[in-house]
């Protein structure tokens, strides 16, 4: 259990916070039983998990299991939980993500195509709600041009 955000495992995740930090360490964070559970189902590699029991529920168990042994799952306290934590209302779980590359000869279109080009977007939470909108319209692919933001932003 950890119960300190003095932690140094703590104080790196607050430390991916920035775009440099997320680079140099070919990590990202992501917050979510969904958002973890999609990108362990699009074959990211889970480095670490971090979960708050008193946040999470039974399908935590499920992607836990998902994710295999090999993962370090570690509990953190409320306080702890609260300082790592991008959202107000969380489910209790936090991974860090190794970052994949991306390749536009990788997407694979359906019969009828929808593809979301975007150029220069500056603003994480935009990248995010454009994402997030392309998910809903089951967009084939979103392709950043030119791209002002980090998409590994925890804002996107």
């Amino acid at each position: 259990m950890i119960s300190s955000t003095q932690n140094p495992r703590i104080k790196n995740i607050l430390k991916l916070d920035k775009a440099h930090e997320r680079r140099e360490q070919k990590l990202f964070v992501t917050e979510g039983l969904r958002e973890i559970s999609l990108a362990v189902d699009a074959g990211y590699n889970i480095n670490s998990l971090y979960i708050c029991r008193s946040l999470i529920d039974s399908s935590a168990a499920l992607l836990i299991a998902k994710i295999g042994t090999s993962v370090p799952v570690l509990e953190v306290n409320d306080a702890v939980f609260e300082k790592i934590s991008y959202r107000s209302h969380s489910d209790g779980m936090i991974a860090l993500i190794e970052p994949k590359p991306l390749d536009v000869r990788q997407i694979q279109l359906s019969t009828i195509p929808l593809v979301i080009v975007l150029e220069s977007v500056e603003k994480p939470g935009n990248l995010g709600a454009i994402l997030r909108t392309a998910d809903a319209v089951r967009a084939d692919a979103v392709i950043v041009c030119d791209p002002q933001t980090d998409i590994y932003n925890p804002n996107a």
